[in-house]
């Protein structure tokens, strides 16, 4: 199950970018061989002693406790005499060692330690201690707290796979002329000794985590303060020991998430983070341990060029953002599932400042319906629910933005003096007299928004057909009347009538031809035709009134006329009335003059 390996090159082991290990390793009991009730006056007296021998090249006589990491040097001895003669900082590094005494295991676990047997050490770990006490439980979190940093940096004992994980052989078969595997999955085998690190970190800081809330903590914490005897240091004291062994945890585990990070082992950075929020310590003291990381991860998102331009508008540089950030934001959830390195509080900030571009655009880029889609994307990407509200509620701003704005064009706010109108009526009741029936009508009538310059295109489309069919229907007619003699003098009446026809039909066509091409030329293809009011707000309101028969009125003023005239019936209809009856009073004339020249 388990094999002892060849001790790893110290100087790997030692480097200062692993924290973790740098915890045990610069530990005073480590460097200084001191048991955990050793007085500040023998550790100096140990620090000359260590300093004398380093001089010379030479080690304590005493065997090393984790001999797989590198030995300190003058400095580092030296701060480690400083602590053991402060009382906090050495009750701190007296909790996170192996306790000697206190353990019934304890000898046996650091002579397993000093032979980096790994076969002991997991039976150290899977053991029932006969007499359970904190400090047993306290070792047991060190011990996996050591093995899992140096699992994580491939020094210290390895741990074999076990023989039921080893991979075997492909077996193949053939089915149906093709040779296949039943579960290719087996020749992958167990995962590395050195996975074993999450495991083993996950379960020291769990457990660490589930010691610092126990009564029977608290009261070992306040044994080993009075067994210090120091007066600065009380039992009243536990709250700062206890703050002080989060933050180094914590502190712990971030140094070695930003190191993974340096790395680029973004798997192992999500196990970091895993293990951090599955931990049990207080989500503020990761937030406050973490925040050091945000630096990077804000860099990270710097890259993505916020500014960047497509060439084809702002809304369209927004959405590229958005893309990029999208990606970014995937990668990012697997690395904050708890939610302690605060990159969701990153994200709404790019967020926001996508949010900031888009509103800076003007009111008729706003009513785009790409805008509408840009903002939705901005609410999904969003983590924050303020933020999330904040863009719901410009949603809803747009949306009473575009009642207050002309239908036609979509680009300017509504004229109330400017606006057309609906109007239609509906039976409200029926009484029968005899022979007779008496219904009643009830009127009502809605402003198509519209704002002054759509107003006046309006009525110069409208006066662009009228001012063609009375000069087209004009001419036909002084032609008719004024023509030389012998024109239509082999005509029947049949014939005159029928020319007269084909002439009020081109008059009309000309007024209907005139209308589109001014429309065409004056609207552009970016508005609305001058008579698409079936889809304005006022029209889709009678409609759910239960109006039916609904009349367009699009004079430049209709709505104000509306008010001080009320409902009329005059409507481009009444007008192509209007404008016919002048053609038929032309055609009269016209035939009159001919008839009576004959």
């Amino acid at each position: 199950m388990t094999q002892a390996a060849p001790r790893p090159d110290p100087i790997r082991a030692s480097r200062p970018s692993s924290p973790g290990l740098a915890q045990f390793r610069k530990s005073p009991f480590r460097l200084l061989r001191l048991a955990a009730s050793a007085t500040a006056e023998q550790a100096v007296w140990q620090c000359d002693k260590a300093l004398a021998r380093a001089r010379v090249g030479m080690a304590l006589p005493d065997p090393d406790p984790v001999p797989w990491l590198a030995p300190g040097d003058e400095v580092e001895i030296q701060e480690a005499a400083q602590t053991m003669e402060s009382p906090l900082a050495r009750l701190v590094e007296q909790l996170l060692w192996f306790d000697r005494a206190g353990d019934p295991d304890g000898p046996a676990l650091l002579e397993a330690l000093a032979a980096g047997d790994a076969a002991r050490l997991t039976a150290y770990l899977g053991a029932t201690s006969a007499t359970p006490t904190i400090a047993r439980e306290l070792d047991e979190a060190n011990l996996r707290l050591l093995l899992g940093f140096s699992a994580l940096r491939e020094v210290g004992p390895r741990f074999a796979a076990a023989a039921s994980g080893a991979a075997q052989p492909i077996a193949w078969r053939s089915r149906d002329g093709l040779s296949v595997v039943e579960d290719p999955h087996k020749v992958i085998g167990a995962a590395p000794a050195a996975a074993r690190w999450a495991s083993l970190l996950g379960e020291a800081m769990t457990a660490w985590g589930a010691l610092l809330a126990r009564p029977a903590f608290v009261e070992h914490v306040h044994a080993k303060i009075a067994a210090l005897g120091d007066p600065l240091l009380t039992a009243d004291d536990f709250d700062a020991v206890a703050s002080a062994l989060r933050a180094r945890l914590a502190d712990l585990i971030v140094g070695e998430t930003k190191l993974e990070m340096a790395e680029g082992r973004i798997a192992a950075v999500a196990q970091l983070s895993a293990i951090a929020g599955a931990s049990g310590i207080d989500a503020e003291t990761w937030l406050v341990a973490f925040r050091p990381l945000k630096a990077q991860f804000r860099a990270e998102l710097a890259d993505l060029m916020p500014e960047a331009e497509t060439g084809r508008g702002v809304i369209e540089d927004v959405s590229a953002y958005l893309d990029r950030l999208a990606t970014l934001t995937e990668r990012w959830r697997v690395l904050d599932e708890a939610q302690l390195l605060g990159l969701g509080q990153l994200i709404d900030e790019a967020v926001s400042e996508a949010f900031g571009r888009l509103r800076g655009l003007s009111r008729a880029e706003h009513l785009e319906p790409r805008f509408k889609e840009v903002l939705a994307r901005i609410a999904k990407l969003a983590v924050s629910s303020s933020v999330v509200e904040r863009v719901r509620g410009y949603e809803d701003r747009l949306v009473d933005m575009a009642k207050a704005m002309c239908h036609f064009c979509g680009k300017r706010e509504l004229d109330a003096a400017w606006c057309g109108s609906v109007s239609s009526q509906k039976e409200v009741s029926r009484q029968t007299y005899g022979n007779s029936t008496q219904i009643q009508y009830q009127l009502a009538a809605r402003p198509v928004a519209r704002c002054e310059r759509c107003a006046k295109l309006h009525g110069f489309i409208r006066s662009a057909g009228t001012i063609t069919l009375i000069t087209i229907a004009g001419w036909i007619a002084l032609v008719a009347i004024f023509h030389p003699h012998g024109w239509f003098s082999s005509l029947d009446g049949g014939a005159i009538a029928g020319l007269l026809m084909l002439g009020a039909i081109v008059a009309a066509t000309s007024w209907y031809v005139a209308r589109r091409v001014a429309a065409r030329v004056v609207i552009g293809a970016g508005g609305r035709d001058y008579r698409d009011y079936e889809t304005c707000n006022a029209y889709t309101s009678l409609r759910g009134d239960g109006y039916y028969e609904i009349r367009y009125d699009g004079r430049p003023n209709a709505w104000e006329l509306v008010n001080k005239e009320g409902v009329k019936r005059r409507t481009d209809s009444n007008e192509a009335l209007k404008a016919f009856g002048y053609i038929a009073v032309f055609a009269l004339i016209a035939a009159l003059r001919i008839c009576g020249g004959r």
